[in-house]
């Protein structure tokens, strides 16, 4: 375990899929003496249940009381008031992180409120499920993933190792990209993909259903994600998901110009460039 490692006291502000997660793994890593869990409502008592944190508190002000790492695993319309909230309550030597989809929005909130007073890096987890809440989180979810960080301009090089250590300790592979080029390549290979899952499912008949086998199931398993923190994700990447949707609009009419010829000859041509293509992301390092 690196020298950053077991932290005096780890916060996790929200306890959801990713929250919860980072919890359930920091706890059974011992990645931290004490764990702080910012958690509220009905869900609450769920991970009080669950036993795995020091404190489970509805008052972030008492979660990051003299933490050492801070991550906030919240929506980025509940993120900026929770920033309002604690930033005079951090540690001055805190470091504070994020798990947010959409990170040009996220960082923007963390210039306005936290510089000048605690080192932050952003960073977003490339792991998930169709399934919200504490009571499908697993402390294996971050096995294998990507973890995207966006530090700021001029990065506090200890805040960044701290932060990257964290996900790495978590089983996930390190990837370094500005905040404006996250959200481009992530609209194309995450938020686009959830819209298509979405429209599939719509345009297929009910009765064609009973039919779907394991391949449509794999296809549209995303569109039964929680439509509010999708609804918040695709508007907050908007311009960018368009421009992923345009191009992949593109590709369809292509497919739709090949069908109808009657040689088949194009029709093969696009798929063998879509299985070529496919088969080259199974070399890719995960």
């Amino acid at each position: 375990m690196s020298s950053h490692f077991p932290l005096a006291r780890l916060a996790v502000l929200g306890t959801g899929l990713i929250g919860g997660s980072v919890a359930r793994a920091a706890h059974r890593l011992r990645l931290c003496r004490e764990l702080a869990l910012y958690s509220r409502g009905e869900e609450r008592e769920v991970v009080t249940a669950a036993g795995i944190a020091d404190v489970v508190t509805e008052d972030p002000i008492e979660a990051v009381r003299q933490a050492d790492l801070v991550v906030i695993a919240l929506p980025i319309a509940a993120m900026g008031p929770v920033l309002r909230t604690v930033r005079d309550s951090l540690d001055s030597k805190a470091v504070v992180t994020d798990t947010a989809s959409v990170k040009l929005p996220a960082m923007r909130l963390f210039q306005e409120n936290l510089d000048g007073r605690v080192r932050w890096v952003g960073s977003h987890p490339m792991s998930g499920g169709e399934r919200s809440g504490f009571s499908f989180a697993r402390s294996n979810l971050f096995e294998g993933a990507v973890s995207i960080l966006t530090p700021p301009e001029n990065p506090d090089g200890e805040a960044l190792a701290l932060v990257e250590t964290l996900w790495l300790s978590l089983g996930c592979r390190i990837v370094r990209l500005s905040a404006l080029e996250h959200d481009r390549r992530v609209a194309a290979v995450s938020h686009l993909p959830h819209l298509l899952a979405a429209a599939l499912i719509r345009s297929v008949d009910c009765d064609a259903l009973d039919l779907a086998g394991p391949g449509f199931r794999d296809v549209t398993r995303i569109a039964a994600a929680s439509p509010e923190m999708w609804q918040e994700i695709l508007l907050a990447n908007r311009e960018n998901v368009l421009a992923a949707l345009r191009s992949f609009l593109t590709h369809l009419d292509e497919a739709s110009v090949s069908l109808q010829t009657e040689t088949g000859a194009a029709l093969k041509q696009f798929l063998l460039e879509a299985s070529e293509r496919r088969q080259s992301f199974e070399k890719f390092p995960s």
